[in-house]
């Protein structure tokens, strides 16, 4: 792939390699985590990452099949993807608790995470983030959408068009990215887009859900919640009105968009909420 070299590390887990991307220093660490399909995490959040990273320790992670990581045979089960990350955070991070922000289907570890080591949490920012029950009422097979762009990519169609720079917007959002991060994105998008680590993730995807949802709630870890009011996914907003009560300690706020990477959208008020968390345990130590 030509691409530059990776900007992270990483981690070996089960003769695979997980990237991260670490950036700034602190006793606070803020984790991103992109949802299925965005190839490049790295790209995704870069922008995040670059306003946080003066506040507190940041670290991008790329699941296996995104951005640098290795692909992977592994069972895309809940618990295995859980015990990954699990694993990069450990490695690296000397600190022992996380703020996450995740978008979409990255809700799902996330919770996951949170269920299994409440401990390790400060705190949790979802952008448009799948409520449980709604992924376990996905279907698990994969949409014919998913196939028509494979099919782009396979054919060289999808290459083709990323010529095109009103066609580059579908492949990374990239108003707010340098250059050469977009055409990272860019790049990885063409080259590692539904791949099967990433396929089978998405046929996981109400297994998965079920799996959290039986898991409970979240107690009163700090829950903040943007979503977008006019999704176009059916139920979805009906779904995302029953998020707050995953934590005793929720707020949710509502974006007047239809664009599910509210992320890219308003990253100014994710940030802010951000910094208020971080603030705010800051007070609690």
């Amino acid at each position: 792939m030509d691409k530059h070299s990776p900007p992270g590390e990483f981690v070996d887990y089960e003769q695979s390699k997980i990237h991260y991307i670490k950036k700034g220093t602190g006793d606070k660490t803020v984790v991103f985590s992109s949802g299925n399909g965005t190839s490049s995490p790295y790209a995704d959040m870069y922008h995040l990452q670059n306003e946080i990273s003066p506040h507190a320790e940041t670290i991008i992670y790329e699941r296996p099949g995104y951005g640098w990581s290795d692909s992977t045979t592994r069972s895309r089960s809940i618990n295995t993807i859980t015990d990954e990350m699990k694993k990069v955070l450990d490695e690296a991070s000397e600190n022992q608790s996380f703020i996450f922000v995740g978008h979409s289907m990255a809700a799902l570890e996330i919770i996951s995470y949170a269920q299994k080591y409440p401990e390790k949490v400060d705190g949790i920012v979802l952008m448009d983030g799948v409520h449980p029950q709604y992924a376990s009422d996905m279907e698990s097979s994969v949409p014919l959408s998913i196939h028509s762009t494979k099919f782009l990519k396979n054919t060289g169609i999808l290459r083709l068009l990323s010529n095109f720079e009103f066609f580059q917007d579908n492949l990374v959002q990239g108003e707010h990215l340098p250059d050469h991060v977009k055409n990272e994105g860019i790049s990885f998008a063409l080259d590692r887009m539904w791949n099967k680590t990433m396929l089978e993730e998405r046929k996981m995807i109400p297994e998965n859900g079920k799996q959290v949802n039986k898991e409970g709630d979240l107690g009163d870890i700090p829950l903040i919640i943007f979503s977008a009011s006019k999704n176009p996914m059916e139920g979805w907003k009906k779904s995302q009105e029953k998020l707050p009560k995953m934590s005793k300690n929720s707020k949710q706020i509502w974006i007047d968009t239809d664009n599910h990477f509210i992320h890219h959208e308003k990253p100014e008020m994710i940030v802010e909420e951000i910094k208020n968390l971080l603030k705010s345990k800051e007070g609690n130590e």
